[in-house]
């Protein structure tokens, strides 16, 4: 893994995009005069809980982000002021609590915008929340409902639950394709969270127009102490690959139990969740190799500051920087940029400059396939998923090919 710093290289990546640090600022500021020498971000997100881990990588991409820019002088057009992440756990289980937190943390009318809630269940209170006050949300949940309510706050920088479950399908074909081996019949398994739910429906809805048999789907709880009865549909399904979402203890519960059955199918997640954690590979170990996830993001993607990111990631926290901590970190850097080029830290003119700002160059347009706007109803427009794989430890993009980093493995 890299682990040099990479103060010295963002500082000229910082300069080239315009992007600084950000201040403290009420509702009623506008400009640089006003924000005085901080700005507050809110960070509402899963730090306990099945979810706390990629909770916390969230936190910690914002984190990675706000160091740089405040290192590398602040947000230039506001007197250099500083970026201030103020985080909060939403639980990993209760959306009341994500509303409830969220609400606290507005209800001092000096935060600029939120980033959160990771998890899509919990994202839908907290967008309630965001509504209510007038503030950005820039969110990483894929749930397509966030986007379909006519919300005027709520900035989707991740693929929807729709796209992924057409690019799954898609990928999953053109990569069996590519190494001879047929692909006719998946098997459907997942978790009740909201965002699960509907990448599965999605799956399911794009293989049977791609004219794949889904030979069962099988829904879970979270939280899983016996995985035998899900296995036992999985390996009654005979499926061609198996597409397989959850958290990380029950995925790897599941994996072990399929493996375990001498069943070698290969498994593609559907989009985050616990394939994409940096604790995967430890906690399956030899069995992680070959798993595919579909992502919004991973960190040897050959976009603006991303290298530097994840090494500064890595020598701060002694892991990889996975996909929900790099999406948090480019949103950070979508809220600098704004903050800088309009030249204030009210929430609403931040909303509006998000709603009308092409991020086509730096750390800001570090989302596939390097550039982000969203469109009229808080969608990223171009968002375009990445499906990556574990190989050796390592977590490589494999598809499309244009942005791929490595040869996919099916065998």
């Amino acid at each position: 893994m890299r682990s040099r710093l990479f103060v010295g290289a963002v500082a000229c990546v910082l300069c080239a995009s315009a992007c600084g640090g950000v201040a403290t600022g009420s509702k009623t500021s506008s400009s640089s005069t006003d924000c005085g020498n901080q700005v507050k971000i809110g960070a509402p997100y899963p730090l306990s809980g099945d979810w706390a881990e990629n909770g916390q990588n969230s936190l910690q991409g914002m984190e990675i982000a706000a160091a740089a820019i405040n290192a590398d002088g602040g947000i230039k057009n506001l007197k250099g002021a500083k970026i201030d992440i103020v985080s909060a756990d939403t639980s990993s289980d209760n959306p009341a609590q994500a509303k409830t937190v969220t609400t606290n943390m507005l209800q001092g009318g000096d935060i600029a915008a939120i980033v959160g809630s990771y998890l899509s269940s919990l994202t839908l209170t907290t967008v309630v929340a965001t509504e209510s006050a007038h503030v950005p949300l820039i969110t990483q949940s894929y749930v397509d409902e966030l986007t379909q309510k006519g919300y005027k706050y709520v900035f989707q920088i991740a693929p929807k639950a729709s796209a992924f479950g057409a690019t799954t399908i898609k990928a999953l074909q053109g990569l069996y394709k590519n190494a001879g081996k047929p692909l006719k019949s998946i098997v459907i398994v997942g978790g009740d969270d909201a965002s699960n739910k509907a990448q599965a429906d999605a799956v399911g809805t794009s293989a049977k127009t791609a004219g794949l048999t889904v030979a069962d789907t099988v829904v879970f709880p979270d939280g899983l102490t016996d995985a035998q009865p899900i296995v036992g549909k999985i390996v009654a399904a005979k499926a061609d690959a198996i597409v397989l979402g959850g958290n990380l203890p029950d995925m790897s519960l599941i994996i072990k139990g399929v493996r375990a059955q001498g069943v070698n199918t290969p498994i593609a997640a559907p989009g985050g969740g616990g394939g994409l954690t940096p604790q995967f590979a430890p906690t399956l170990g030899a069995l992680s190799d070959g798993v595919m996830d579909l992502a919004a993001w991973n960190e040897d993607l050959q976009l603006p500051g991303v290298k530097e990111a994840s090494a500064a990631y890595n020598k701060q926290y002694k892991q990889f920087m996975p996909q929900e901590a790099g999406e948090s970190w480019a949103a950070v850097y979508e809220i600098a940029q704004v903050m800088n080029d309009k030249k204030t830290c009210d929430p609403q003119k931040i909303a509006d400059g998000l709603r009308t700002t092409e991020f086509t160059s730096g750390p800001a347009s570090a989302i596939p396939p390097g550039k982000v706007a969203y469109d009229k109803s808080g969608a990223n427009k171009y968002i375009t998923p990445v499906m990556v794989q574990w190989q050796s430890g390592d977590l490589k993009t494999i598809y499309p090919e244009k942005l791929a980093t490595a040869k996919p493995i099916l065998d």
